[in-house]
């Protein structure tokens, strides 16, 4: 009897689909996909035609479905039923989003609060709604692709699972490739980019070693200078630095205050932030006093933790911990 793994890469084939050397089983990452031989390349390629915009699926009796759009034909149908019903949504995709969001919901006041004070997650505006709803929109968030401009869904290659030090996808007009590795004995990884732990925690729903920390928000009130240094808290995506001046009061974007990859990076990167400002003379002591603030927080939470235990709360506690290990660093 044909397994239900090789009817579905027979029907993505028929449609376009690459699909070499793959196969998808369990592995510390939770279900992956794999070489099914080593010694040669393996690759996925998802065609234009089978990639659907985040906004044409909606849910039917429980069923991930697309809605009735003429620029979807029969196979591509028939082709995105079978494939949610067997192995995204329908193949355990659900049953983990709704453990995790379900262990969110189970958080303290406290402990929200202090996430949402300091823009990690407003778990109770994501709960607001129908909870279907709720589990599926955050299904399709930690799935989706920008693709052409646009939230997109991308079958195949949205079972790689992520990996800090990977590679990424290759995007082109005709559709999107898993990276050119060479024959892997391990199993196949690609990166969502620049992106914090905790980010990934809440974002995705899994803990991950990511490479570099990034300061939650902050409003330091440089008495020597008689000014405001202000932090939105966010990650940043290119080298570029945002920078808004006004009277007393400057805000940056985001600041990195950790990275194991380059430990000097917070130093050079702030005092490239200073030099952009000009005319600002900080305390040499500014960004250790940012640092020990990122900690403090980081610390809060862990005790905020301490009567918490369930899914969530324990990959938020393997986050922080990770996260102040990599700060401490500094």
């Amino acid at each position: 009897m044909t397994s239900k793994w090789d009817i579905l890469l027979s029907k993505f084939r028929n449609l376009g689909g690459i699909a070499d050397n793959i196969c998808q089983k369990e592995g510390t990452n939770g279900r992956g996909i794999f070489p099914v031989n080593r010694k040669i390349k393996s690759k996925i390629f998802t065609p234009s035609n089978l990639i659907i915009k985040k906004e044409d699926i909606y849910l039917l009796d429980g069923r991930v479905r697309i809605k009735d759009k003429d620029y979807y034909n029969r196979d591509t149908r028939e082709f995105f039923d079978y494939y949610q019903d067997n192995f995204s949504w329908g193949g355990g995709g659900k049953e983990i989003t709704e453990t995790f969001e379900n262990s969110l919901k189970l958080f303290p006041s406290n402990l929200k609060g202090i996430l949402k004070d300091n823009r990690l997650i407003d778990i109770d505006e994501r709960h607001k709604g129908i909870w279907k709803d709720v589990i599926l929109s955050q299904f399709l968030y930690a799935r989706e692709f920008n693709f052409k401009n646009q939230s997109q869904i991308v079958p195949l290659l949205e079972l790689v699972n992520h990996n800090a030090i990977s590679f990424q996808f290759y995007k082109s007009n005709s559709g999107i490739s898993s990276p050119n590795y060479p024959p892997l004995s391990r199993e196949l990884t690609y990166s969502y980019g620049n992106r914090g732990t905790l980010s990934c925690l809440f974002n995705y729903g899994f803990f991950s070693k990511e490479t570099i920390v990034f300061s939650l928000p902050f409003d330091f009130f440089i008495k020597e200078m008689d000014m405001h240094l202000m932090c939105k808290g966010n990650e940043l995506r290119d080298d570029s630095m945002k920078i808004q001046r006004s009277g007393k009061n400057i805000l940056i974007e985001g600041l990195p205050i950790a990275d194991s990859n380059s430990p000097s990076l917070p130093k050079s990167y702030f005092k490239e932030l200073l030099d952009q400002i000009g005319g600002c003379r900080f305390p040499i002591n500014t960004l250790i006093e940012i640092i020990n603030f990122n900690k403090i927080i980081r610390e809060n939470i862990l005790i905020s933790l301490e009567s918490t235990h369930n899914n969530a709360s324990l990959m938020l506690e393997k986050a922080i911990n990770y996260e102040i290990e990599l700060i401490s660093h500094f």
